[in-house]
């Protein structure tokens, strides 16, 4: 296998000293949790005691009840608003889906059920609304625990409690206990960190923080990695092991945590920070070339993105386009469904943003974990095998039709290429391409200008899906394979459930084989066969997709600059032959070390984050 050179290409990167990682020093204590967010911090701990959930068991006199029911329903109101403008907050300053988890507490706090028994518990046994609130929630969380649920359910739980404590403190008339006041810079400990505490953040006062509870699934986890923000969760024990104004290293990548570390471990991690500075200065100069194999091979890098005000910044990215636009941040931000209008400005804005560079918009994929009370669902036991993605639309097709409409005359002005989520029979997507087919003729009649010949395509997500992809690929336009729901069908795991998590593995031999039959389907009908899911940003990963022969990885903007590198590092030929090998293999562990060792023959470092 050939070495990387040391041209002014060259992909190689200052090398990480392994050394590093493990703590040669000494210090107070090493707790070990789970590894949340990525990246080192160091810093004096402020200890966050979150807001005080306790209540009395108060009774009040008969007169007094309409007027408490009021103060609860003024309450519920105000905290509506507070919670809207989290969200604004949220998506202005991290990205739509972390201000999603603020939609999801508006509707806790406007649910009927909650409210009315919580109304009757007032007035039937007269006791103050604030107890009778918390027993109502309370309730709601024990129900989960006691079911066995609490696993799949764990992050309902925290926004049930989120919801119930900033209820209860404007009950109290006291203010919420945010972490935008911090005065020093620090590493923040806290039993839980609810996602209302890490939105109020403010990420220059924060440079870590460590919880007891959580996964790397979790709401606190996922914010902290949108704002870069190292983190360890479910370090149990953290909040009470360590005392305020101790210094703290956080390794985000180990999932450790150094309570007093001595000098020895200090200068340690200060060389180990200075080297990622300087890889992340050589990736900024990788980022400016072009994605190519060094054999020639052309690899699309595009982008996923979800809001209209990613688009300007993100279009002026060096990217191939977009090969994911999710539309349903759309529908799941407001009180209404967006207009045809409505929905035509934000695709239109996002095809003329990146001129003639491709724009793949995704149809509404509502359902699974992103909830839309329009709808008025049922709660379901597993939603990710229930009503969602293509099933809702085409079980709504005036719905439907309002969204193909906006994006065929978006097609008006750009590359727009469409894709229906969720396709699991030829049946599905022969009905929305008659679908489609309507939508056109109605513009047709109206004169409304679009392109005809607009590139339609299917996400491949299931193995259903795989199993018929010759099948549809002679009536799609390209594939775009969503590696989460795939590995998550194929392998029948929730990686969100902390007993099976590690049993959710990119390179399971199954999904492997799945991932080269839809490309094998694709390429035979003579379609392009891309990647949108997260196994395309992971750089062990991106290299096996590349040599199973995929056209295309579409990511979140920041992972970019890394792809690349590790593109122009590899060579088609050879990593056409360890992706053989890997389809050859009996476990995701042989997979893996199959991968490193390749990374390592091209004179690749993969880094600490693969």
């Amino acid at each position: 296998m050939h070495k990387a050179s040391d041209s002014p290409m060259d992909p190689r990167l200052p090398p990480i000293e392994p050394a590093a990682l493990t703590p040669h020093g000494h210090c107070r204590i090493v707790l070990t949790g789970i590894a949340g967010s990525p990246g080192v911090a160091y810093g004096p701990v402020y200890l966050h005691a979150g807001a005080d959930v306790w209540v009395d068991n108060r009774p009040i006199p008969s007169e007094a009840v309409e007027s408490e029911i009021a103060r609860f329903i003024a309450a519920l109101a105000a905290v509506v608003e507070e919670k809207r403008e989290l969200k604004r907050r949220a998506e202005r300053e991290i990205g739509t889906a972390q201000g999603q988890i603020f939609e999801s507490h508006i509707m806790l706090l406007e649910d009927a059920d909650a409210i009315a028994q919580t109304v009757e518990c007032v007035r039937a046994s007269k006791k103050n609304v604030a107890y009778c609130y918390f027993v109502t929630l309370q309730r709601v969380i024990d129900t989960i625990v006691g079911t066995g649920s609490y696993e799949y359910l764990r992050d309902r739980v925290v926004d049930i409690e989120d919801v119930r404590a900033a209820v209860l403190m404007k009950l109290r008339g006291a203010e919420p206990q945010g972490l935008d006041k911090l005065e020093d810079v620090s590493v923040v400990v806290a039993h839980s960190l609810t996602p209302s505490d890490t939105a109020r953040m403010e990420a220059s006062k924060v440079v870590g923080f460590v919880t007891d509870r959580g996964g790397p699934t979790s709401h606190a986890s996922i914010l902290a990695r949108s704002m870069g923000i190292p983190a360890v969760v479910g370090c149990q024990g953290a909040s009470v092991t360590i005392s305020p104004g101790e210094m703290a290293v956080v390794n985000g990548f180990t999932g450790e945590v150094y309570v007093e570390p001595d000098e020895v471990l200090r200068e340690q991690i200060a060389r180990w920070k200075q080297q990622l500075e300087q890889r992340a200065r050589r990736l900024l100069e990788i980022s400016r070339l072009p994605s190519q194999t060094r054999d020639g091979r052309r690899i699309r890098l595009e982008l996923n993105i979800e809001l209209d005000s990613e688009i300007q910044r993100t279009a002026e990215l060096a990217s191939d386009g977009v090969g994911l636009f999710r539309t349903e941040f759309l529908f799941l931000s407001s009180d209404e469904w967006p207009t045809e209008e409505e929905q035509y400005a934000v695709y239109r804005h996002l095809a003329e943003a990146f001129g003639g560079r491709p724009v793949t918009i995704r149809t509404m994929d509502i359902g699974g974990d992103k909830l839309c009370r329009k709808l008025h669902v049922t709660p379901e036991m597993n939603p990710f095998l229930g009503w969602r993605a293509i099933r809702i639309s085409l079980a709504q097709p005036e719905l439907f039709g309002v969204q193909l409409r906006a994006i065929l005359r978006a097609s008006a002005h750009g590359n727009v290429q469409m894709m229906f989520p969720m396709i699991s029979s030829v049946e599905e997507l022969d009905q929305a391409l008659m679908i489609l087919g309507q939508a056109k003729e109605a513009l047709r009649r109206n004169g409304t200008p679009f392109n005809d010949s607009m590139p339609v395509g299917v996400m491949i997500e299931t193995p259903a899906a795989v199993m018929i992809g010759d099948a549809l690929a002679k009536k799609a336009a390209f594939f775009s394979i969503g590696t989460n729901d795939l590995i998550q069908y194929a392998l029948a795991v929730d990686r969100d459930n902390q007993r099976v998590a590690k049993l959710f593995d990119m390179f399971h031999p199954a999904v492997l084989r799945l991932i080269h039959a839809a490309v094998k389907a694709g390429h035979l009908a003579r379609i392009p066969v891309e990647v949108c899911g997260e196994m395309a940003h992971v750089p062990l990963g991106a290299l096996l997709l590349v040599g199973l022969g995929v056209d295309a990885l579409s990511m979140a903007p920041g992972s970019i600059p890394e792809i690349r590198r590790i593109i122009r590092g590899i060579t088609f030929a050879e990593v056409k032959e360890v992706a053989r090998a890997a389809l050859d293999s009996v476990s995701g562990e042989e997979v893996r070390r199959n991968l490193e060792r390749a990374a390592a023959d091209f004179g690749l470092d993969i880094g600490v984050e693969s």
